[in-house]
């Protein structure tokens, strides 16, 4: 449940919501930069679920105590939590607002709890970005068949294939959700070519945090 309502028909912010398939909900962001970050936090293996506008936090800000709603809270697959803040970085070089932040920082590392403020320079770059909205936008259409854990474990062998391999084998659908889900996983911070390698998810090579 939501700490504060987050859509509004008040402002000038673009509001919407994500189809999340991780949460098998919508989610609620309050800027486009908010739901490009969803797409970070949808396709990063090591979230296992995240909640937006999750709680309110209080701090002093060195005279009185003031508010926080953090952006999101993720649980990571180790069952810690993260309280994550999504700002643009011309944003956080007004100095009121980095004084503001560093406040809140502070609080944070006194209560031993993790806090990470990203902005469009981490949750944008390049190759990455296009690729999970690849990934996001086949993911999001789930009617294609997908090869048994038996038949993926054939067509690997133990070794790594390339992408154009995989494509004929399993079709470029499927092969694309598979990576979305994690069962399968190559570099995406590197362009998906023919020639990329793709391999059978073992163990914690899912734990990924694309943040």
């Amino acid at each position: 449940m939501l700490s504060r309502k987050v859509i509004t028909r008040r402002g000038r912010r673009f509001r919407g919501k994500f189809p999340s398939a991780k949460m098998g909900r919508m989610v609620a962001w309050e800027s486009l930069l908010e739901r490009d970050a969803i797409l970070l936090l949808e396709l990063s293996h090591g979230v296992v679920n995240y909640q937006e506008q999750p709680t309110v936090i209080q701090f002093s800000d060195g005279t009185q105590v003031r508010e926080y709603y953090p952006d999101f809270e993720l649980t990571l697959l180790d069952g810690s939590l993260v309280h994550l803040e999504v700002k643009p970085s011309t944003e956080l070089a007004k100095p009121e607002i980095r004084s503001k932040y560093e406040r809140i920082a502070e609080h944070y590392h006194t209560k031993q709890f993790d806090f990470r403020i990203v902005t469009e320079l981490e949750i944008r770059r390049e190759p990455l970005f296009s690729n999970l909205e690849e990934l996001a936008y086949v993911h999001s259409h789930p009617w294609h068949l997908l090869p048994t854990d038996s038949a993926l474990v054939e067509f690997f062998r133990g070794e790594a294939q390339t992408l154009q391999d995989c494509d004929r084998m399993l079709g470029p659908a499927s092969t694309r959700r598979l990576i979305a889900t994690g069962k399968l996983i190559c570099n995406l911070e590197q362009p998906l070519t023919a020639d990329t390698s793709v391999q059978l998810c073992a163990g914690e090579q899912n734990a990924t945090i694309l943040l």
